[in-house]
């Protein structure tokens, strides 16, 4: 004797869920006091700016900041409890200072794009500084020299720091010899050297010595003092997040030390240290004192890296930027903006080269 089993037939609407998120509705209460407590400040800052003599900076971190505090922490209070408060404040904190960076940033970042180009021009680009003084109208000089100067002596540091840096990362993570903590503490205290000991030390070591002469070599020493323990420190984390399954199954497999960290380690972070190599020219590019001791300057355009004093983009916006003359200034704010373009093709140069060299790998 059989059995006969009924089925219900599928319903397909049924059998299909819509995902819940109960944490998606909030009450009306706390919707009207979350408005009120973003409103109610907003207004009052509103009006004490456009009505009112106070600067908007003072209205915006004395005036609105504190309201917002304020605000917030009675809305939660009022909906949430005594709990909510701190809640409130970490959130408004970390809104208010994401916002607050962001408004800077955008405020440079127009000043420098609105300021500079006044000045920058094909001729700007190309042209030296060879007959130019501060009141000479725009239509005339430009930044080639410096522009030049900049990239050798940035070319410079980066053969002497790179390889450096990241045989130091390779020795600290995957030889760890004895001398590791010794390492790592000079890397770490390298860091911390100011721009302007750098370029003291290579004059006071090369330069006052007679060894050689204030170049684009000088330079590129000093800015490599600098750039090494960024190096360093950045390609040590990049190698410490590659797996360990990784070496030891190119040990397992036969190969050498060296052989890994050469054919597997370094490939499989050759990504995080084109990022250490980019936070390195970072780091350096801009700065201004070692190159005022070590470089020096020149108006005119040089080439060689071993002879005179070389101009560089940091030097002709330090010396262009005091000067009172508004065609002076306004090739500061030129040059500046060219240094801004010449990291952003850098970094995206790099970035391309990098990606492209990974798909081929792959």
């Amino acid at each position: 004797m059989s059995t006969i089993t009924y089925q219900a037939p599928l319903d397909p609407e049924g059998m299909v869920q819509t995902p819940q998120r109960p944490w998606r509705h909030k009450p009306r209460s706390f919707t009207m006091a979350v408005a009120l407590a973003v409103v109610i400040p907003a207004v009052i800052s509103a009006a004490l700016f456009f009505f009112s003599p106070i600067p908007g900076a003072i209205v915006l971190t004395v005036i609105y900041f504190p309201l917002q505090l304020v605000a917030s922490g009675i809305a939660a209070w009022a909906t949430r409890g005594v709990r909510g408060i701190a809640d409130s404040i970490i959130i408004v904190n970390a809104i208010g200072s994401t916002v607050f960076s962001v408004v800077v940033l955008l405020s440079l970042l127009g000043s420098l794009v609105v300021r500079g180009l006044r000045a920058l021009s094909p001729h700007f680009i190309y042209q030296n500084s060879v007959f130019i003084n501060p009141s000479t109208p725009l239509e005339y000089g430009g930044i080639g020299h410096a522009l030049v100067g900049t990239i050798l002596i940035v070319a410079i540091a980066s053969l002497i720091a790179v390889p450096i840096g990241i045989a130091t990362a390779v020795y600290i993570t995957e030889v760890r010899g004895k001398a590791v903590p010794y390492v790592r503490f000079f890397v770490q205290a390298m860091s911390g050297v100011p721009s302007v000991v750098a370029g003291l030390f290579i004059l006071t070591i090369a330069v006052s010595t007679g060894w050689f002469s204030q170049n684009a070599l000088a330079g590129g020493l000093a800015y490599a003092i600098l750039m090494l323990p960024t190096v360093a420190r950045t390609a040590e984390e990049v190698l410490k997040l590659i797996p360990d399954e990784l070496r030891t199954g190119a040990l397992a497999l036969g190969s050498t030390r060296a052989r890994t960290v050469m054919r597997v380690v370094l490939p499989a972070a050759k990504t995080g240290i084109i990022t250490a190599i980019l936070l390195g020219i970072a780091r350096v590019i801009g700065e201004t004192a070692p190159l005022l001791l070590a470089a020096g300057n020149n108006d005119g355009t040089v080439i060689n890296p071993f002879g005179q004093a070389i101009a560089s983009i940091p030097v002709y916006i330090f010396n262009n930027v005091a000067v009172p003359y508004p065609d002076a200034v306004a090739r500061a704010w030129g040059a500046a903006l060219a240094l801004m373009i010449l990291i952003a093709v850098l970094f995206t140069l790099a970035r391309v080269l990098g990606r492209g060299r990974v798909g081929r790998a792959k």
